[in-house]
């Protein structure tokens, strides 16, 4: 029989207990032993489970937004226990690009009746210290978008109010010098805007061309350079549409891939990972290879 933990925080504004309740209910009709909790704090959902790890849980299925996701999965890494996810945040990009579905029965059936995949994770050293993402650690403009991006606004008007925010900060596009050591090599550059990939989708909506595997055992780098609104959208367009490693036709993108990023700015930059801050630059970056195994969908 398989054994479970649903995990969920509690968040204003969300009926997470309610859903933690039904994907209980559901797994257990399906023949688990289920238990479940509902937590105040984000540290709670990784000390509850890595109990349930050592306790002997098959499986944990986290009920939230990529940031309990991913706090959820940071304490499955590295083991043998899966993570089910019941996606119910406002970016759900995890979820997402791992073509979990929405809405607590659909996932819930995704959980029982799926596959176990294998894929990386990523983990940032920031002012001392780790943290861990499974899509992406943004520097730059993104990270402010994040920033002003409240919990009113979200529950408000979901992933528009990301959009509404990136459009309200594009006066503030500008390039900063960056010093990039990508697997000991360094580079010197000026940049708006640098991601670190681990899947493909990062921001809402949108989706570079050239693919971004989440199970290559290397990070992707994507340096966006831009100063001002115009300029700023131009590269974006000019990054999602590129197809190849290196400079872009257009000279406003760089693209790498490599298993560790040091990155140091003047002066220092906002730093995001899956959506949250987590501190400024200067940070290291590493890959975690086949850290995870979660269930996704069988098609």
């Amino acid at each position: 029989m398989t054994r479970a933990l649903v995990i969920g925080r509690r968040r204003k504004g969300r009926n997470i207990g309610r859903v933690v309740s039904e994907v209980r209910s559901l797994l257990r009709a399906g023949g688990w032993k289920v238990d479940s909790e509902v937590v105040v704090r984000k540290r709670q959902l990784q000390r509850s489970t890595a109990k349930a790890v050592k306790a002997g849980c098959d499986v944990v299925v986290a009920v939230g937004g990529d940031g309990a996701v991913v706090r959820v999965a940071s304490a499955l890494a590295e083991t043998r226990v899966a993570l089910g996810i019941i996606p119910t945040g406002t970016g759900n990009l995890f979820a997402e690009n791992l073509k979990i579905p929405h809405g607590s029965a659909q996932a819930t059936r995704t959980v029982l009746t799926g596959r176990t995949r294998r894929v990386d994770l990523g983990r940032v050293a920031v002012d001392g210290t780790d943290h861990v993402f499974a899509v992406a650690c943004g520097i730059g403009f993104d990270a402010e978008v994040m920033a002003a991006t409240g919990t009113g606004q979200k529950l408000r008007w979901g992933k528009l109010a990301y959009l509404a925010n990136a459009l309200g900060q594009t006066g503030t596009i500008r390039n900063v010098p960056h010093e990039i050591t990508l697997d000991g090599v360094v580079t010197k550059t000026e940049a708006a805007q640098v991601f670190i990939a681990n899947f493909g989708k990062m921001l809402p909506v949108i989706e570079p061309r050239r693919p971004i595997r989440a199970d290559d055992g290397l990070l992707d780098v994507i340096v966006v350079r831009a100063s001002g609104p115009l300029p700023g959208l131009l590269a974006s367009w000019e990054a999602m549409r590129q197809t190849d490693l290196g400079e872009s036709s257009g000279g406003h993108v760089f693209r790498a891939q490599a298993r560790e990023v040091r990155i140091e700015t003047q002066p220092s930059r906002l730093v995001e990972a899956d959506g949250n801050t987590v501190g400024k630059t200067p940070i290291v970056v590493s890959i975690l290879p086949a850290a995870l195994r979660v269930i996704v969908p069988k098609k």
